[in-house]
């Protein structure tokens, strides 16, 4: 169930391969570009939540990924919540280091689906942004989108993750006013 492919910066070799389980367990498998064949190890397995639309949703490599390692996945964990995680490269690029997991945020999930699940940064400013889903059901019953205090379902977040734990940019909308600070955009 392949959900999304991702090209590491400044890797012209190699495709990331997001797929969203097998099981309760999603995985990210690369294809080499120069051979034509996906690497029978993926670089990461990560055990999720086994709803229809819960899994591994999301990938993301820091821009720095050539000198820091660092790369972010969304994935619904075994409870459901909407877990952002960071994880570092081991000294094999082809592989992952599993150990070095750093839970950035996690956002509880009402419902098994309407998850969203894409992150990735921006190439201006370097932030990263988060698609939220609004948290399930049909037609959204809890009005969780449009609602911007204490609720982050529905929205696009935006987050500096350049240290941990992250920081919410001053830029964004809703710093030092009623909202949640973490709101890029909402609706």
């Amino acid at each position: 169930r392949p959900v999304q492919v991702v090209p590491p910066p400044g890797d012209t070799d190699r495709l990331f391969i997001v797929a969203q389980r097998s099981g309760s367990t999603g995985r990210i498998r690369f294809l080499n570009m120069k051979t034509d064949t996906v690497n029978c190890t993926p670089f990461l397995s990560q055990t999720v939540s086994t709803g229809s639309e819960q899994g591994l949703l999301g990938l993301a490599f820091h821009p720095d990924y050539q000198s820091n390692g660092h790369f972010f996945i969304n994935y619904t964990a075994s409870n459901s919540d909407t877990i952002i995680k960071r994880f570092t490269v081991s000294s094999n690029p082809d592989v992952a280091d599993s150990g070095s997991g750093v839970t950035v945020m996690t956002i509880g999930q009402p419902y098994s689906n309407h998850n969203g699940g894409w992150l990735g940064f921006s190439p201006v400013d370097g932030m990263l942004y988060i698609a939220t889903g609004d948290g399930g059901s049909g037609g959204d019953p809890g009005n969780r989108a449009q609602d911007i205090t204490n609720q982050l379902l529905g929205k696009m977040l935006r987050i500096d993750v350049d240290s941990l734990p992250y920081t919410n940019p001053a830029d964004n909308p809703y710093v030092g006013v009623t909202g949640d600070d973490e709101i890029w955009s909402y609706g």
